[in-house]
């Protein structure tokens, strides 16, 4: 990627509040094709808000977000945290993953037997098949993740956006989610806001640092010290292992101003 290159997606001087309480202030980033964008922050920094603002279902309170393609905004895969099902729930794992293929205004219609082609195409490349016709009650958090990517998926996006995907998995079904996502962004670009970066860290093209502003939006090497300015406190990320470029070498970390590049990295 290059400086020249045209975002996908730009969003510029977004404030957003809830009941006049300031959540999100002057943000602006892009996202490029075949982008990998791991937004990063806080616990009530505005991560998820600042999500839900690009994929349309919350309205800033001013600024603005800028789709360079109509098509892609109309093919978003987006798979949101903490979904769970009880056990009496009274639909299968298919059943579930073809809701995907399924227009939110025509949820009545027919479905084709392309629907169900594609269904089961994204279960078995998913390791889904045989827990197809099981109740989605029943799955571990790990197989319930998968069921979720599953669902967007089978509506072929053009971009894919999940919040916090490792949150209530397990650290084999993390390798298998980290391995996932690193053969579908060879063709799409993917956003995930995440707490634990060092599972992508090999994957992450840009990152971005929210807490209510914009503290970083630049490449995947950052300066522990914008961290700590963003975090308010010390912050250390341990890598498990993972081959990464998340944090410069602490010799580099005599920079006076860590957080100070705030563009779009490459």
């Amino acid at each position: 990627m290059t400086d020249l290159q045209t975002p996908l997606i730009s969003v510029r001087d977004v404030f957003f509040s809830y009941a006049y309480e300031p959540v999100l202030k002057k943000i602006s980033l892009d996202i490029y094709d075949k982008d990998f964008l791991a937004i990063i922050g806080p616990n009530g920094g505005g991560k998820t808000t600042l999500l839900k603002i690009i994929l349309g279902l919350l309205k800033p309170d001013s600024g603005k977000v800028i789709w360079t393609e109509n098509s892609t905004r109309n093919q978003i895969g987006y798979v949101p945290q903490f979904v769970t099902f009880e056990k009496e729930f009274p639909l299968s794992v298919r059943d579930v993953v073809l809701m995907g293929r399924l227009s939110g205004s025509l949820w009545w219609q027919k479905v084709s037997v392309e629907d169900q082609d594609v269904t089961t195409d994204v279960l078995h490349s998913l390791g889904l098949g045989p827990f197809s016709d099981k109740p989605v009650g029943y799955l571990s958090g790990g197989q319930l993740q998968r069921v979720m990517i599953a669902r967007a998926l089978v509506s072929d996006p053009k971009i894919l956006f999940l919040d916090e995907p490792n949150a209530s998995i397990d650290r084999d079904s993390r390798f298998k989610l980290t391995n996932m996502l690193t053969e579908l962004n060879k063709s799409i670009p993917i956003v995930v806001i995440t707490h634990d970066i060092t599972s992508f860290a090999s994957n992450v093209e840009h990152i971005a640092c929210v807490n209510q502003t914009l503290y970083y939006h630049g490449d995947a090497e950052l300066a522990s010290g914008c961290l700590d300015e963003a975090y308010g406190c010390p912050v250390e990320l341990v890598a498990h292992g993972v081959p990464h470029r998340v944090l410069q070498d602490h010799a580099e970390q005599s920079s006076p101003s860590p957080c100070s590049h705030h563009g779009s990295g490459k």
